[in-house]
């Protein structure tokens, strides 16, 4: 038997919803245009859903290796564009369109790196694929999103005017003021005793906004970032998979930074890198170990002691 509901579902079709921020939204005015082998294709809508076209039929196992589809949805007056994606993913199902600001996105998808590049993101999740999720990084905050955030942030509570401040950093919208304030507020809260009650400011989300800074391009916050290396759990339980990071991404940078810190400050920092991240990657700590010893130098001399590798 097969039941009302799955007889009552077209066939033929993908049906798209759109949430901002994790919260369904109306999806006004949906487009859909997919470009295949340089053809434009404009699906026939039929509310929240568009009709696959022929060319899209048949098993995955049709398409080369080479071949993609670009993606474009329009919905509630926002347009995001997919390019390069698999053919196969144009199936019958249900596509979910969202948008992700700062917040949100920082939370959702900064491990991923793509949001570095933008001030928010859109993303397309294709059901029936898990864990396939496409981000598309977008350049332009929404103008009138950061002058309301300037107003707020005026009255805010400490915890959302530190939540502004990010953002408003994101935005690119007086920079160096808000990206102080949060370095300031980091400094702070580690200044604090460890029994000190939860203030709603001092938690792992202050140290995730000052390092997705640090990426973002402000390299002048290495410093900083380095210099409060400690085993300070209620703020910066997360440092050590920051600095794992750095010394896999950054090894040459990060090396030079770590020349202006004592020798004990330095096996603390990989230290930290090895026991919160690199201690459960291992292909990850053996690229590290061999970045260090080709590089040699005092600081990645104390880097392989820290390792148990020198």
């Amino acid at each position: 038997m097969v039941n009302a509901s799955a007889q009552s579902k077209p066939t033929g079709f993908i049906a798209v919803s759109f949430s901002i921020d994790g919260t369904p939204a109306h999806c006004d005015g949906l487009q859909v245009e997919l470009r295949l082998n340089g053809e434009s294709i404009k699906p026939k809508l039929t509310g929240q859903r568009f009709e696959i076209q022929d060319a899209f039929e048949g098993p995955a196992s049709k398409w080369k290796n080479n071949q993609r589809v670009d993606i474009s949805l329009t919905c509630g007056g926002h347009t995001l564009a997919f390019p390069n994606q698999h053919p196969a993913f144009v199936r019958e199902g249900d596509w979910q369109l969202g948008i992700a600001q700062p917040l949100y996105a920082l939370k959702e998808y900064g491990y991923t790196h793509e949001f570095d590049r933008g001030a928010w993101l859109g993303y397309l999740i294709f059901a029936g694929e898990p864990g396939v999720v496409t981000l598309s990084s977008q350049p332009d905050p929404p103008a009138e999103l950061s002058d309301a955030l300037r107003k707020e942030q005026l009255n805010a509570s400490p915890e959302r005017g530190r939540d502004i401040a990010y953002v408003l950093a994101v935005f690119n919208v007086e920079y160096q003021k808000n990206r102080d304030l949060l370095l300031s507020s980091l400094n702070r809260c580690l200044s604090r005793s460890e029994e000190s009650p939860e203030d709603g400011v001092c938690d792992g989300d202050l140290l995730s906004f000052v390092t997705n800074l640090y990426w973002r391009g402000d390299s002048a916050l290495l410093a900083p970032l380095l210099q409060i290396a400690e085993l300070r759990r209620d703020v910066i339980d997360d440092i050590g998979t920051f600095y794992a990071d750095l010394l896999d991404r950054r090894g040459v940078i990060v090396l030079s930074g770590m020349g202006e810190l004592s020798d004990d400050k330095q096996r603390l920092v990989c230290r930290l890198a090895d026991a919160d991240d690199l201690s459960i990657n291992r292909p990850k700590r053996d690229r590290i170990i061999a970045f260090l010893r080709g590089a040699r130098g005092a600081a990645a001399t104390q880097c392989l002691r820290a390792f148990g590798s020198g």
